[in-house]
């Protein structure tokens, strides 16, 4: 909880130098289309500032969910015609067979057990009801390489757990999902070293990496693997998996 309320501060700016929104078109733009023709309220769990429930606001009625207040007052900043509710998606306060679709965007992989919290995720929704979620690929190539630098620079694990779209889908099925379409969503992210550092200095580690002192030479010399000319060239890989809940 601490960690995602000081992640929260910074967050959108991050997000922004990475280039979050124009990223996650493509998983968008399929989720809306898995949606087409359905009528109803979106539950958006773990919404965070608000990014992918903004396009989903637009097509249907959105209650975002998440557990970190600094999150949530930038969500309702940038949506304020939608709802927010601030619970763990883990016990979420409402009761079960009542929410006709759930969407569910990088939320997973801040957890070991995806079973108990998918579990979860059926418990409320109707019989029938659509489930999407999208999770960083196991071969997503931002997260290794940030995973590396963890270890190289600061001498630790990150800790996250991600996931490739065949075993998130066979763990859907395991809840109780029958799977509609299974997807790896690619975008290839290019971006300068000054850009990449600042958006480094931002996160979660952000004081454990200034104390470093790398400078931006010493960070060249890390990212030598991932140099392209001027620039740091990344492919971004998000598992993409759409599903309704067996009756």
């Amino acid at each position: 909880m601490g960690l995602w309320q000081r992640r929260g501060i910074d967050f959108g700016r991050r997000s922004s130098l990475l280039r979050r929104g124009e990223a996650l078109a493509k998983v968008m733009e399929e989720s809306i289309a898995f949606l087409r023709g359905f009528d109803g309220l979106v539950l958006d769990v773990g919404c965070g500032d608000g990014i992918p429930t903004a396009t989903i606001a637009r097509h249907h009625r959105v209650l975002g969910v998440d557990f970190a207040s600094t999150m949530l007052r930038r969500a309702h900043h940038n949506l304020p015609s939608s709802d927010f509710l601030r619970a763990s998606i883990d016990l979420l306060p409402l009761k079960g067979d009542s929410v006709p679709a759930v969407t569910c965007y990088f939320v997973l992989s801040d957890y070991d057990s995806r079973i108990r919290l998918l579990s979860e995720l059926r418990r409320v929704l109707t019989s029938g009801g659509k489930l999407i979620v999208s999770e960083y690929s196991s071969d997503d190539d931002f997260n290794n390489l940030i995973d590396s630098l963890y270890t190289k620079v600061l001498g630790k694990e990150r800790g996250m757990f991600r996931v490739d779209k065949d075993t998130l889908s066979r763990e859907m099925e395991k809840t109780g999902f029958k799977i509609s379409a299974s997807k790896e969503i690619c975008y290839p992210l290019v971006t300068r070293l000054e850009t990449f550092v600042d958006q480094l200095y931002l996160s979660s580690a952000s004081s454990e990496f200034r104390q470093k002192r790398l400078g931006l030479h010493g960070w060249r010399e890390l990212l030598s693997e991932w140099w392209k000319g001027s620039e740091i060239h990344l492919i971004r890989r998000f598992a993409l998996v759409l599903a309704d809940r067996i009756c």
